[in-house]
Parts: structure tokens; sequence; C-alpha cells
């Protein structure tokens, strides 16, 4: 009878348990969707209402199976917490404080980038410092006294052994066992295996879009649902067989290109690419009226020389995304809606051969800036950059002076090191640069730029008022820089671009204004040096995926291409611009005329379906498939 009693009792424990972890998971999901819904508490809400809070429970209440997904894998995560720690305060402890930390940084991510937190994002924990730096300082400061308040409670906790859950380490390591394999299937949620069992019990994935998903699934299974798995779709017919033939073809095409083009290669020449953080027209923007252009002297130059609107995949952030496919001429749209970080994801698939890099016998990255973001550091040591100059590197960059109250070092420094840099030797040289000005926060004193309309949203002007005042600086430092260039007598040609919109027009609508909302500015310009040495061709695409960039270059400067930049020459000249905010589970690409119609990729003609799907031949090939281009002579330096 005893005996029985205390089976009782045991059973009646861990039913009172599991009901106390039940009802703090669902207040954990209640307080971490409020996080999601607090920029935007319509989106994709449909017609709960305007208020995130009173949205937050109808998430609860009306998506029953997928907030139950995430309400189970808190739980679990709360019996994981308990096993280890033994003691039901430091669960609810750390919970609250992982709930806390969670919501702010949906919260913060959302509203710069219009992105929730998916398994990439999480890649930037390695530069956890910096990004504590970009954070307002009341959360920095509210975050430290948690974090001390915690280990107080924590101490005083563990010093009352009293509130001991277990007694046996034997049913502690037993449950640790079952709480793990119960936990494992939830990372692997997106796998051909478990896939379809998930979408039966209530997840519904929308990869393509992390704060969609988040809205609709629970921010817990969104970051699960953005695992990493296979990279891309296999394209059908992919076998060495196959990449053999496509390697002949293009080595035709590359010998057709090149017996109208004059010139091997960039020896004793530089080719510079900027990429200007952050910076878009205010053109570009429906609905925002200014008292005056702060670009004035970029439309001029972008009236003189190719240019155009490029089409960005990022929204208020993805810099190293659109960074990636302006060097490998791989498009960023052609994977799987996980991969939203290749520098992160797909490091070890990227190479010199198969980037620009590959063409140039020197090459350097100048960024006045720290250089742990987006694991660039092993990614430009695998595209064999010879030396990447940050804040924080052996040499570090020279100048990195701010400008007008800025909080970054202002393009005008950034220039003066790239011009530092620039070589006098016979080499062949590229450059990159990435400006940090114009990155958030906006901290510009001066207000020569006011905002007329919109007067009536919940828009901040000043900090629109005060990026408007950022491109105005930009705007003087770009003509100084071009006109320093053109003084020298070592040919310089220069792709210029920026490489997203900032997080700041809210009176936007991204959904039904995606283009203008994903449209920045770029130009591609030789100084005079270049044009004399290269002779010159116009360029200019309304529209311009960042994959094109090198094709554009070396078809400028009348340069000979390997049959890689040969397949890219055809794409650029026969087939519409890839559409770089639009992602397809199945890999389907849409693209974009010349007039800003979107076209998908059923309706292109025969030769350029077919062109299409050589380009995603040659790019699953290096970054999922079995890199049998690696071993012939498809990425080659021209000589």
């Amino acid at each position: 009878m005893e005996n029985k009693m205390k089976i009782k009792y045991k059973i009646f424990k861990f039913l009172r348990l599991n009901f106390l972890f039940l009802w703090l998971s669902i207040v954990s999901l209640y307080i971490i969707q409020i996080g999601v819904m607090l920029t935007d508490p319509t989106y994709g809400t449909g017609d709960w209402g305007r208020s995130a809070w009173t949205n937050g429970i109808q998430f609860v209440i009306n998506q029953t199976t997928s907030a139950g997904i995430n309400v189970l894998v808190l739980m679990i995560l709360m019996w994981l917490i308990t096993l280890i720690s033994n003691r039901i305060p430091v669960t609810i402890i750390v919970m609250a404080v992982l709930t806390a930390i969670v919501t702010v940084a949906e919260y913060q991510l959302i509203n710069v980038r219009q992105e929730a937190i998916t398994e990439a994002s999480l890649q930037e924990v390695t530069a956890f410092g910096n990004l504590i730096g970009m954070l307002d300082i009341k959360l920095v400061i509210a975050f430290v006294v948690i974090l001390i308040v915690m280990a107080v409670l924590l101490f005083i906790i563990y010093r009352r052994s009293k509130w001991i859950v277990f007694r046996s380490i034997r049913w502690r390591a037993v449950l640790m066992i079952i709480s793990i394999l119960a936990l494992v299937p939830f990372f692997q949620i997106n796998s051909d295996q478990n896939k379809e069992t998930f979408i039966k019990l209530g997840d519904d994935p929308k990869v393509w879009d992390s704060l969609y998903d988040a809205v609709s699934n629970g921010g817990i299974v969104a970051l699960l649902n953005s695992r990493t798995t296979d990279a891309m779709v296999q394209p059908k017919g992919y076998s060495q067989a196959t990449m053999k033939k496509l390697v002949k073809k293009y080595q035709g095409e590359a010998k057709s290109i090149n017996a109208t083009r004059q010139n091997k290669n960039f020896k004793n020449q530089t080719v510079i690419y900027t990429l200007s953080e952050s910076l878009t027209k205010p053109s570009y923007v429906p609905g925002l009226t200014i008292s005056d252009n702060p670009l004035k002297k970029l439309n001029n130059i972008m009236n003189t020389t190719s240019s155009g609107h490029m089409v960005s995949s990022g929204y208020g952030g993805g810099t190293a995304g659109i960074e990636y496919s302006t060097l490998t001429g791989f498009n960023i749209t052609a994977y799987k809606p996980t991969i939203t970080m290749p520098y992160s994801q797909l490091t070890s698939s990227i190479n010199e051969k198969s980037t620009v890099t590959g063409q140039f016998d020197k090459k350097i990255v100048v960024h006045p800036y720290v250089g742990s973001f987006y694991n660039r550091r092993a990614v430009y040591k695998n595209m064999g950059i010879n030396y990447f100059y940050t804040t924080d590197s052996d040499t570090p960059v020279k100048y990195t002076a701010s400008v007008g109250g800025g909080n970054h070092a202002s393009d005008t420094s950034a220039y003066k090191n790239v011009l530092s840099k620039i070589s006098s030797g016979n080499d062949s040289q590229f450059i990159q640069l990435l400006t940090m000005q114009n990155h958030t926060p906006w901290t510009f004193s001066g207000r020569d730029y006011n905002v007329i309309e919109p007067t009536d949203s919940n828009a901040d002007l000043d900090t629109i008022e005060s990026y408007l005042q950022g491109l105005h600086y930009t705007d003087n430092a770009t003509q100084a820089f071009l006109d320093k260039l053109n003084k020298l007598k070592r040919p310089v040609t220069l792709v210029w671009y920026g490489d997203h919109w900032p997080g700041i027009f809210s009176f936007v609508n991204t959904s039904t204004d995606a283009l203008s909302a994903h449209s920045t500015p770029y130009f591609i310009w030789q100084n005079d040096a270049a044009k004399k040495a290269n002779g010159t061709v116009d360029v200019s695409e309304s529209y311009a995926d960042p994959s094109d960039f090198t094709a554009m270059v070396l078809k400028m400067n009348n340069m000979k291409v390997d049959p890689y930049w040969a397949l890219k020459t055809e794409l650029l000249e026969k087939v519409p611009t890839i559409n770089n905010y639009k992602r397809d589970e199945n890999g389907k690409l849409s693209f974009i005329d010349k007039n800003g119609k979107n076209i998908d990729e059923k309706s292109l003609t025969a030769e350029q379906q077919k062109l299409v799907k050589d380009f995603k031949l040659v790019q699953y090939d290096i970054t999922a498939g079995k890199n049998y281009l690696l071993k012939t002579k498809f990425f080659q330096k021209v000589k």
C-alpha cells in the first residue's frame, strides 16, 4: 500500500510539473510572439487586428496546431534545464531570461531588417561584442542588470537544498536521454524524412520570408524551419557526363565572345567593387517627398556612365548575401529559402577559381570596421584574398574618422583607405571596399534635407532626416573619389552599388511595393586611363542582378572571358534580370524585365530556359554537388 501511495504521488508530481511547464511555455510563446508582431501587427495576421498584444493571443488560440509545436519544444527545453539544474526555480529564471532575450532580439532584428531570427542570423554570435555595440544603451544596461539579478537568485537557490527535484541520478540520466531524443526530430523539422509529419502536425513552412514564417508558425518553429538541409535542389540530368558537355559548350561560347574582344586581362589595371552600406535613392522610396535631393552628384554620375537599379535580395540587412553574389556570380534565390547567409552556410564551397578574384594577381578587401561579421575571414581566405584590412586586422586601416556626428568611419575615410592601396606595379589588382558610414544607427547631426511627406505616419522622421544627411556626405565623398581616380595614370574600373534599403521607411508596404523596396542604385565607371587602354561599352541595365556585375565589367572593358564568364555573359545578354527577392522551395527562379514586370521561369523562351538550367547546373556543382567543374578548365584566369 505504501509503495502504491509513493507511485501515485510521483505520478501526481510528474503531472503537476508538466502542467506548470505547459502554462509557462504558453506564456513564454505569447511573449515571444509579441516581439515578432510588435513592429507591424498586421503583417501576415490577416484580419486579427492592429494590436500585437491581442494578436499574440490570437496566435495561441487560432493557430493551435503550430502553437502546440512551439509549446512542446519549450516544454522539452524546460525539462532539459530542470534535469541539468535539478531546481525548478532555476528553470523558471533561465526560461524567463531566455524569453526576454529572444523577444528583444526578434523585435530588434525585425525592426531593422524585417527578418525574424533564423539559423543563419545566429551565426552572428561570433561577433557578439560588436552586436551589443549596435543596441540602444538602455537595452544593454537592462541586460546587464538582469544577468546580475539572475546570478544572485541562482546563488540563493543553490544554497537551498530543499528545492532539489530528483534524488536519483539514474532517473535524471534516463529522463535526460528521453528528453534529448524527443528534441532531435524538431531540429530536423525540414528534412525529407520529417517534413511531411510536421506539416500534418500543423507546421506550414514559409522559409522564403522568415518574418511571415514566425508570424504564421511561431518564432521557435520558424527558427527550426530555417535550419539548413540541402543547399539547392539538384537540377535534372546532373551528372559528370552532363557537366563535361557543358564545359565543351561554353568553351565554344568563350571562343566566340573572345573573337570580338581585344583585351586579355586586367594586367597593369585595378578593378574596385564598392558596396555602399544601406544606400538607396530617396526617389526610389514610394510616398517620400523631401525638401532637396541629397544625391545630386550621384545622379549626374549615373547619367554619364553605365548605371541603373540593382535588385537587392535584402531589406534592412543581408549585406553579405549581396556581396556573395557580386563576387561569385551565383544567385542566392537559386538556393533553397533556408540559405540566407552563404558566407556562413556555404563556406567550404567558396573558392578562388569560381569567383571574380580568380581573374586577378593581387586582391584585397578594405572594411573600416571589425572583420568578425559573416565569417568573412574564412571566406576571404578561400577566395585567395591577400589581405583583409579592418580596424582590428594585424595591419589596420589607416583612416577611420567619421563625419557630421556619424557613428562609423565616413565614406571619405573609406575611400582614402582604398586610394592608399591602389597598386603601382604591373600586376592586375582587385579591391573590394565595404563602407560603414550609413550603417545603423544614424546619428548625423545636420538636418539639411527635411521630410515633407509623409507627415502623419508612424515613421521616425528624425531618423530619416539623419539618414538623408548621411547620403549627402556619401554624395560629396563619392564624387571626390572619382575625381582622384580619374587623375591616376593606372587604368581603374569601379563597380559601385547600394546593398539594400535601410529599415526606416515604415510607411512603405514592402509587399505591394516589393520591387521599389529592393531597388538600390548602381553604376560601373572607368577612369580616363581605363577608357584609353580598353575602350568602353555601355552595359547599363534598367534592373541589374548583382551576380551579373563581373560579366558587365568584362564586357565594358572588352576583356576576354573563360567558359564560366562566357555563360554569365550569355545570361546577361539574353535572359531577363533575376528577381532577387523572390524565393521558391523547388528552386524555380523569377525574373524582371526592363520595365520592372515580373516573369516566371516557365514564361521564358526555350533558349532562355536552357541558359538558366546550365547556370543552375554550374551553381549546384560548385556549392552542393561533386565539384566536377573544378577538375576542368571551366574556371581559369584568362592570360
